[in-house]
């Protein structure tokens, strides 16, 4: 599966994908390179530590509870 990728200046440099096509190739991947590449997305937003309490809050909002819910179920699974 291709993305396609439109850049539209040349620095700051600001890509627009299909998040659904990239939610389709990152599930595509094998363990190991879904692994690097949430590794990466974490790595490069270090500079931008308070992204997460926007991403935070933004999972917070009714409209995101079942990705939220997922996200806590699968990362943060209840061990009895």
């Amino acid at each position: 599966m291709k993305l396609p990728v439109e850049i539209t200046s040349n620095y700051p440099m600001f890509i627009e994908i299909d998040v659904d096509k990239f939610g389709a190739i990152f599930a595509d991947m094998a363990a190991d390179e879904q692994v690097a590449a949430l590794a990466a997305m974490v790595e490069h937003m270090k500079p931008h530590h308070a992204q997460w309490d926007y991403i935070s809050i933004e999972l917070e909002l009714p409209e995101h509870s079942e990705l939220r819910n997922t996200l806590r179920d699968v990362l943060f699974p209840v061990v009895l």
